[in-house]
């Protein structure tokens, strides 16, 4: 097939010493947990990896290894640490190696990050020794932090892991992968090393000089490329900059690093970069953003929640002659302009072919508009922080590739789907997939359910909700399913049609609080909230939208919202944001309940910044024309409010269900009419469906 012109650069051919990459697009390293008790590789993760590999890419680089054990370890990440995990690494590297995929494995110690369960509550190290609540003070209100106080490495101890750094990338070579990656960014132990936030030491590896700090990296580069040889690819990942803390690394003391690691033998730098305080999780630029970017922004960084690195990956470019790998929410478009801009050689798109495998082929093929869109929600890195497996919102099948597989149904069947939000759509698509003949009913004039209402209100520049329902449309229709608009679904129809199955994709219903006034006219439910917007969503998108919105919204300009949980909390943000005066009342002592882990404690704490009463514990006793009358503590309080709004958590739906299943032979109940969750939710629900109908 003719490979596409407008993404020439992004396809063309890249040579690094003895490995030929067909393209420039590289599966950068991720944590994904895919490990057993003993830090091995799983068959999930083989699988996963090869699914990787036959989607195209040019270069796969498998997630950080270990090099020392314990004291190296984080959790859910492989070792490398001893010759006992070089058979499992082999399976990985010939699985790989099937598809004509070159593969590196990236290499480190965590340093200050260390997992201090596997060594039984030994300190970890660091170069300096830090006391917890130094740390602390690095990471406000991250409660996914657990960062203890550190241990000043000594050098006898130093020079032994510099030989640890060496015998891992020889276990890589005899394993079969093609180069080995250092990881020397993040807070990971060579970090900390060039930082001066880690590093306070006064001898040859202190923070005295550029030199000094360098040490730790160039000897580890050195002793391994005795060690393996000059044809065996060596490359290192290194931080473009640090943000958040006066003392952070600046960008031009990342370029000294880079021309520091090129010289003691490095064969690419890979660029990201690491935040601290407002500026935390920053190697996920638009995690930044939220709820809103720091003030005043660095100068040294694109102020978009999309490129925000670029910058540090074009500066890095300018001073070296090795290729420069660039990443940091980067899609297809903005990675071919920076190749063809010369601004970096390579470019890393790790969550989004997380969400599509077969993107490389994709773009090469000319199916551009076919990608399942990653939309930054960070589920991936989010479950990966526990112990939960890796997830994905639209691609269900992430660390379940063998049995999701889409394989042909044994029987044709007349499927009806009842739904055209995310959970119907992607049912429908994986049902028609397999060559059933597909029905879908959808109430309303348009597609996505309650996709758009929910892209107004979380907004689109951090998250890009509303590319799951274009994609999901696109490919419904482009195989083949009848679309049926502006049709209530009714048993009747079921008796008419005679399907063989029939997928009840039929949403959630709102709460009804049996709160009295609850009909006020200040009342203003989520269902009517939907309903009014809905024609000017449809006319102009939630893009449009969410900007009109902050001239004119007809909401008060003081509003108690009933519901601290994730609805709630979400609709004060949009709210604020446009100008009100929100007031949060939650009955439970829980507020943001359903938000992610990471994003949870910094909307709360900037919604305090913003004004916001958030009160917990309380009783909805009543709601007046002056506002919401509540009890706490034996006290009644009367919270003015020009509009009262409900965001209580909807409940499922069981309209026509006992029904359908005395007409239709097959019923199956998916998504939030079932039970309400979130999107990955609903979109997994579909997915397994999909697959067994």
């Amino acid at each position: 097939m003719k490979k596409s012109t407008k993404f020439r650069r992004l396809l063309e051919p890249m040579q690094l010493k003895n490995v030929t990459m067909k393209n420039r697009i590289v599966k950068p390293p991720q944590r994904l947990g895919f490990v057993d008790k003993d830090y091995n590789i799983t068959q999930q993760g083989i699988d996963f990896y090869e699914a990787i590999a036959k989607g195209g890419v040019g270069l796969i680089i498998v997630d950080h290894s270990f090099v020392d054990f314990p004291m190296g370890v984080k959790i859910r990440q492989i070792s490398i640490a001893d010759d006992s995990h070089i058979p499992s690494l082999k399976k990985l590297t010939e699985a790989v190696h099937q598809h004509k995929c070159p593969l590196f494995v990236q290499i480190g110690h965590v340093g200050a990050e260390h997992d201090v369960k596997a060594s039984g509550g030994r300190t970890p190290v660091a170069p300096s020794s830090l006391s917890q609540e130094e740390i602390g003070e690095l990471y406000p209100g991250d409660t996914l932090v657990h960062m203890t106080k550190t241990q000043a490495l000594t050098i006898p101890e130093i020079e032994q892991l510099v030989v640890k750094f060496a015998d891992a990338a020889e276990r890589a070579l005899k394993a079969g992968f093609d180069g080995v990656e250092i990881h020397g960014a993040h807070t990971y132990l060579v970090a900390a090393f060039l930082s001066r936030i880690w590093n306070k030491r006064d001898d040859k590896y202190g923070s005295q000089n550029l030199e000094n700090r360098a040490r730790f990296a160039t000897e580890i580069l050195q002793a391994i490329r005795a060690r393996v040889g000059k044809d065996f690819v060596v490359g290192i990942r290194l931080n473009g900059g640090e943000y958040g803390v006066k003392v952070g690394n600046t960008a031009a003391e990342a370029k000294e690093f880079a021309k520091m690691m090129q010289a003691a033998g490095a064969d690419y730098i890979n660029v990201t970069a690491w935040g601290y305080a407002d500026y935390q999780r920053l190697n996920l630029p638009e995690q930044v953003f939220y709820p809103e970017p720091p003030e005043p922004f660095s100068p040294e960084l694109k102020f978009s929640p999309s490129g925000t690195l670029v910058p540090l990956a074009a500066g890095i470019k300018q001073v070296v002659t090795i290729p420069v790998f660039a990443a940091g929410r980067i899609d297809p478009v903005l990675g071919e302009y920076m190749l063809s801009k010369h601004m970096a050689d390579a470019i890393c798109m790790g969550r989004k072919i997380l969400s599509d495998p077969e993107l490389p082929n994709k773009i090469a093929e000319g199916r551009y508009e076919d990608i399942a869109p990653c939309t930054t929600c960070i589920t991936c890195s989010e479950t990966t922080r526990g112990a939960a497996d890796v997830r994905c919102r639209i691609n269900a099948a992430l660390g379940h590739e063998r049995e999701y597989e889409i394989k042909p149904a044994e029987k044709k069947k007349k499927i009806v789907v009842v739904g055209g939000g995310p959970a119907g759509m992607e049912a429908a698509r994986i049902a028609a997939l397999r060559g059933h003949d597909v029905t879908l009913f959808e109430k309303e004039n348009k597609l996505g359910g309650v996709l758009p209402l929910a892209a107004l209100i979380k907004g689109t520049e951090i998250e890009n909700i509303p590319a799951i329902p274009r994609y999901l449309e696109r490919q419904i229709r482009h195989n083949g399913v009848k679309i049926n608009l502006g049709t209530k679904f009714t048993p009747g129809i079921a008796r008419e049609l005679k399907p063989d199955v029939v997928i009840l994709a039929n949403g959630a219903v709102a709460a009804s609080p049996q709160i009295p006034g609850i009909k006020g006219k200040n009342v203003m439910t989520t269902d009517l909230l939907k309903h009014r917007s809905e024609f000017f969503l449809n006319l102009f998108g939630p893009k449009f939208l969410g900007w009109a919105t902050k001239f004119y919204l007809p909401i008060g300009k003081n509003v108690v919202i009933v519901g601290g949980l994730i609805y709630g909390l979400e609709a004060a943000e949009f709210l604020i944001k446009r100008g009100r005066n929100v007031t949060v009342v939650e009955e439970s002592n829980q507020l943001g309940t359903g938000i992610l882990e990471s994003h949870r404690p910094k909307l709360l704490a900037w919604l305090t910044k913003k004004g916001a009463k958030l009160i917990t514990e309380a009783k909805y006793e009543e709601i007046t024309q002056q506002g919401l009358v509540i009890s706490s503590n034996g006290q009644k309080q009367l919270l003015k409010a020009d509009t009262v709004l409900i965001t209580l958590p909807p409940k499922p739906n069981l309209e026509f269900l006992e029904e359908l299943k005395s007409i239709v032979p097959e019923v199956h109940q998916i998504g939030d009419g079932k039970e309400p969750g979130l999107i990955v939710d609903a979109i997994g629900d579909a997915a397994k469906i999909g697959r067994v109908v």
